[in-house]
């Protein structure tokens, strides 16, 4: 007697099952490392943004004050503005594409003497703290706190 029985047995089933298993769980950490790259490759694309506004800002504001002079550290405030200089604060609106870092008396942007941005520190972008140098932005993870 011959059986001719079509299908799969339950031994080729699991075989089947434990090895997509075993490739989801592969998978799965691979994934979640590249979304949690391309969230921090958009928290420097954002910092990018923001300090390009800032320079343009400035460089608009001394070729309007032309005796104004903004150099140092600059707190990043609400509204997407800037807020620079000790006596006569000086408010910058800035036209920033992207996600803006949280108003924050700690967040600072460095300017030279003509204008160009030359360092940032603690901007706060998302779940990510981001720092300029250099030309480069680098973001962390923010502490939880």
């Amino acid at each position: 007697m011959k059986n001719n029985s079509k299908g799969f047995t339950l031994i080729e089933l699991l075989a089947v099952i434990v090895i997509l298993a075993v490739i989801a769980l592969i998978a799965t950490p691979i994934i979640l490392n590249l979304i949690e790259r391309a969230r921090k490759g958009a928290a420097e694309s954002s910092a990018y943004a923001y300090i390009e506004a800032a320079e343009k800002a400035v460089v608009v504001y001394m070729m309007e004050h032309p005796e104004a002079k903004i150099t140092g550290d600059c707190t990043v405030a609400a509204d997407d503005k800037l807020t620079c200089g000790a006596e006569s604060a000086i408010s910058l609106e800035l036209d920033v594409k992207g996600d803006t870092p949280v108003a924050d008396a700690t967040s600072k942007v460095t300017f030279s003497t003509d204008g160009d941005v030359t360092g940032a520190t603690n901007l706060k972008i998302g779940n990510y703290v981001v720092t300029y140098a250099e030309g480069k932005a680098t973001a962390k993870a923010a502490s939880a706190s």
